[in-house]
């Protein structure tokens, strides 16, 4: 692989994520710092300017927050980036990993690609939609973030942080330090989100790469949103603007199922609130 560190798949350090992986709480996970060899992520960097080509996720559940989908808007790092990350040298490292077989990439990065939050911004905690919008019997499995975040520091916030199944406590969290990659499954149960308000300065942002991994099953799988809950800190009013904006990415997941919006359609809606 030009751009992922080898070495970072020894035996060992296979073995080792593969022990880290399975015995994660409250979900699992691993970690593997220094990810791509130093060119690559610093030249990853030049993908994050915004224009017209990137998507507004901003609303309530997802703030202050854009994404870049589309491969053709990336430079030839950045693709070649998301070529290893489906080859199958990488995938059958996945899978001896996680131990979850046939597994591979969404080509089409339908949500994922690259995404950054800047100062003011937040993610709801959330568990993943399942069943892939368009895709249906495409069942996720795997999430794969890379973070591209230089000189960051704890008090910034933006750390992913994983909660228990029922929302109660947080388990654990991530600092998004750059070029550290972040594996976990994705699943009903997997609540995950950074809802502290990020507090960069204003020239920098919270950057990352992520894509999903799916296996196809027989049938077509029930629709499963994206799925947001508050915390309970979180005040009453703020708490029913989450489940607003839940009951609202429903009715986009139906349409989207059916192909009668799109991502793009939905940014020029949320073009509106700003």
């Amino acid at each position: 692989m030009k751009h992922i560190l080898a070495n970072n798949f020894n035996p060992e350090n296979i073995e080792k994520y593969s022990d880290k992986y399975h015995s994660s709480v409250p979900f699992p996970y691993f970690v593997i710092d220094n990810f791509l060899n130093a060119e690559s992520a610093n030249s990853i960097l030049d993908n994050f300017e915004l224009n017209k080509n990137w998507i507004n996720y901003n609303f309530i559940n997802s703030k202050k927050t854009w994404g870049l989908s589309d491969k053709n808007c990336m430079n030839e790092n950045c693709k070649e980036v998301f070529e290893e990350l489906q080859s199958k040298e990488f995938v059958n490292l996945l899978s001896k990993i996680t131990g979850i077989k046939d597994i591979f990439l969404d080509k089409s990065l339908d949500s994922g690609g690259l995404t950054q939050s800047f100062t003011g911004g937040k993610l709801s905690m959330h568990t993943d939609f399942i069943a892939h919008a368009t895709q249906q019997r495409w069942r996720r499995v795997l999430n794969i973030l890379i973070y591209f975040n230089k000189n960051w520091l704890e008090e910034y916030n933006g750390q992913l942080e994983f909660w228990d199944e029922n929302l109660k406590q947080k388990v654990d969290s991530i600092s998004p330090i750059f070029n550290r990659c972040l594996i976990f499954k994705t699943h009903k149960k997997s609540y995950h989100g950074y809802p502290e308000t990020i507090k960069c300065p204003h020239d920098m942002s919270r950057k990352s790469l992520s894509a999903w991994y799916f296996v196809e099953e027989e049938k077509e799988l029930e629709q499963y949103p994206t799925k947001y809950k508050p915390r309970p800190s979180d005040s009453i009013f703020y708490s029913f603007l989450i489940h607003s904006d839940t009951f609202l990415t429903k009715i986009f997941f139906f349409l989207k199922r059916y192909k009668i919006i799109n991502n793009k359609f939905a940014s020029k809606v949320l073009d509106l609130f700003k």
